[in-house]
């Protein structure tokens, strides 16, 4: 049977609503989304949101996990309950694998976490609008009583494009449990093409596949909506299955969904690791100061002051790393937030590079390392608060010295190079070990060598200006051997 619909009308630019309680989240959003045509409206709070909600008809909202008022939650929970039909997005910087599970079970649409790059939120929104812009036509077809799964699938070319352009895997099955839909994403899972997938029992394809456990779950599902979560390779994605009913509540077909959350668990796994190793890098200085203020106070060496003068230094010193320690966690923590609390400032790199020179001259004479330097005549300053280049150019330096050898160099250079200034901070120190080029980038980690054993640091530092360089539209590169000394390499818009 052919059927041929009524012509949909044009349904105008989309109308998205962003609610996020920081402005400068908003703003960026909303400047995004309107300069590629979307109607765009702002709401700071749950219950200014609620209210749009209420007055408005929105094709997509961006809903903030964590509110002032009200959580992006029972926002959702409030949509699902009247009826909207905006499809809804949960945005937030504490993504985890619980946080996800609880939204798709409340009946969101996509989980983004914090932080996201604009190609990200654009994706996000393109495939939401066609998402909802298919569930109207579908309910249209619905209504209209023209057109069975099957007939959507093979004569609606204009939802069967949209589908097969998501991101998540899709496959639609009707009451046969035959499969009419099946977009790139799904068959690519699958290792099947298109048409060894349609018009085909579902079993066939999933049974032999990676989706072998789902196969059952869709040909007799439990319940209307089932949420699961299955891993296939490295990957994690987020399972479900929904039955389609018609108005007399007989099953017309069912369609599952496979999301990709692989960066939402590795980010619980980062934050896990994350949490473990701060604990240990706080409780081990204070349990050694604890333990030279007890020798003072018991006074296990005698009642001479002197006696006790190298444990209270030790201890002084200790302190010192935990006080700088915290210093480096504010740190890393601010260079998180999507903007710097600072203005970016147009700065030229060579008077901020030799203020940083002159503020590690000590350090620099203490290991007798010589000091270099070269910066290109009519370099174009960059764009970026003042306080961010400080500290990529302070860390990079004080680790230039602290990882060098009595007697080297540290050579700072600014050129530039196409579209960027790169700044280089090249040592003669030891090296880093090419299997660990990688890992120094990321929190607290440090090369365990004999060369290193007695070396304080934190071990943020360099996470700290990946970061810093990042938000400010750069990049931190790196080149070393080990024994022979590393180049640090900041590019930074010119």
């Amino acid at each position: 049977m052919t059927v041929t619909p009524n012509p949909t009308p044009d349904p105008g630019p989309a109308r998205i609503l962003v609610v996020d309680d920081e402005y400068g989240v908003r703003s960026g959003i909303r400047q995004i989304l309107e300069i590629e045509g979307y109607i765009v409206e702002e709401a700071g709070t749950g219950t200014e949101a609620l209210a749009l909600l209420e007055a408005n008809d929105y094709d997509v909202a961006f809903l903030d996990y964590r509110l002032p008022d009200i959580d992006g939650m029972s926002i959702l929970r409030t949509i699902k309950a009247n009826g909207l039909q905006a499809m809804t997005c949960m945005v937030t910087a504490y993504a985890n694998i619980d946080t996800a599970i609880a939204a798709t079970r409340q009946g969101v649409d996509f989980f983004l976490p914090k932080p996201f790059l604009p190609d990200d939120l654009l994706a996000v929104a393109e495939t939401l609008v066609r998402h909802r812009q298919a569930r109207g036509e579908a309910e249209r077809l619905r209504r209209e009583n023209e057109a069975s799964l099957l007939a959507l699938a093979e004569e609606k070319t204009q939802t069967h494009s949209l589908i097969s352009s998501l991101r998540d895997a899709v496959l639609v099955v009707n009451r046969d449990n035959d499969v009419v839909l099946a977009n790139r994403a799904m068959t690519a899972l699958l290792g099947r093409t298109e048409d060894e997938v349609l018009r085909r029992p579902a079993d066939e394809s999933l049974r032999a596949g990676p989706l072998g456990s789902l196969a059952g779950q869709l040909a007799a599902p439990q319940k209307d909506r089932t949420v699961g979560q299955l891993s296939i390779g490295e990957r994690s994605y987020m399972t479900s299955i929904v039955t389609f009913r018609a108005e007399d509540g007989v099953a017309l077909g069912r369609i599952l969904t496979l999301s990709d959350i692989s960066q939402v668990r590795r980010l619980a796994l980062e934050k896990e690791r994350f949490i473990r190793t701060m604990v240990h890098e706080l409780k081990s200085p204070l349990a050694a100061v604890r333990s030279l203020i007890e020798v003072t106070t018991d006074k296990s060496l005698g009642d001479d002051l002197d006696s006790y003068l190298p444990m209270l230094r030790r201890a002084e010193d200790r302190i010192d790393g935990l006080v700088q320690l915290i210093g480096d966690l504010l740190a890393l923590s601010r260079s998180e937030q999507a903007e710097s609390a600072g203005d970016p400032e147009l700065l030229e790199v060579e008077p901020v590079a030799r203020t940083i020179l002159e503020a590690h001259a000590e350090r620099l004479a203490a290991r007798n390392v010589t000091p270099q330097t070269e910066f290109e005549p009519g370099l174009a300053p960059v764009l970026i608060p003042a306080d961010d280049l400080d500290t990529i150019l302070s860390n990079l330096l004080g680790n230039a010295v602290k990882y060098n050898r009595d007697g080297g160099t540290v050579a700072i250079r600014a050129r530039r190079d196409g579209e960027w200034v790169r700044i280089d901070v090249q040592d003669t120190g030891i090296g880093i070990a090419t299997e660990h080029l990688e890992d120094v980038l990321r929190e607290f980690f440090r090369e365990k060598r004999p060369e290193t054993r007695d070396l304080e640091g934190s071990g943020l530092g360099l996470a700290i200006v990946k970061r810093l360089a990042e938000r400010a539209g750069g990049r931190l590169e790196l080149v070393s051997e080990e024994g022979s000394g590393s180049t640090f390499s900041v590019l930074l818009p010119a």
